[in-house]
Parts: C-alpha cells; structure tokens; sequence
C-alpha cells in the first residue's frame, strides 16, 4: 500500500517540477507575458525645469517576472517535497520487507546487515 502510494507522490512531485520548468522556459526563453500583480503609476517628480513624468513600464515588468520567478521557485520547492516524500515511503516499506525476510534475530544486531538494507 505504501509503495502504491508512494509512486504517485513521486509522479504527482515530478508533474509539479515539470510545470514549474516549462511554465518558467516559456516565459523566459520564449518571452510569454506573465500575468500582472504589480501595476505602479507613471511617477511625476518637479524639479527646477518644471514637471517631469518617469514612465513605470519598466519596472513593472522587472517586479511581475521577479515575483513569477519567486512563485515558480516556491512550486519547484513544494515539488521537491512531495517527491521526496514518495521516495522516503518506498523506502520505509523496502526496509520493513527486508526486515521481514531477515530468518533469525540475530542477524538483525550485526552492523554489516543494516548496512546493506
């Protein structure tokens, strides 16, 4: 049971890096938009030569990739995680069955047992 359902953590883990992987190639390599959190107003400062307006396109930009980038991190990390998960069950159900073939007690004691497990 353990083993099942650690192969679909690790499935549904490798899905989620997979989607963070793409979603991050198609907006940086391919230079798809992301979706726009941030919006700052163009900025108008006085000086001594009168009113000048500082467009903020720019940084716009810079801040909305900046936070997807964070975002798909965290997604990466969270993927990680869940696979990591699935693998630690897989595990723990190959050294319970190991311990389980194991034909007398003794045999459990010796370091070099252990270590093969």
């Amino acid at each position: 049971m353990n083993r099942t359902i650690g192969y679909v953590l690790i499935a549904v883990g490798v899905m989620v890096m997979f989607f963070s992987f793409f979603s991050m190639y198609k907006v940086f390599v391919d230079r798809k938009p992301v979706a726009p959190v941030v919006q700052l107003a163009d900025m108008n400062i006085r000086s001594q030569v009168g009113n000048m307006q500082i467009p903020m396109d720019n940084l716009n930009t810079l801040a909305n990739v900046g936070l997807f980038a964070v975002l798909m991190m965290f997604v990466l990390a969270v993927g990680g995680k869940i696979a990591a998960l699935g693998c630690n069950l897989i595990k723990i159900e190959r050294i319970h069955d190991a311990l389980l073939q194991l034909e007398n007690k003794q045999q459990i004691t010796e370091p070099k047992t252990l270590k093969k497990l």
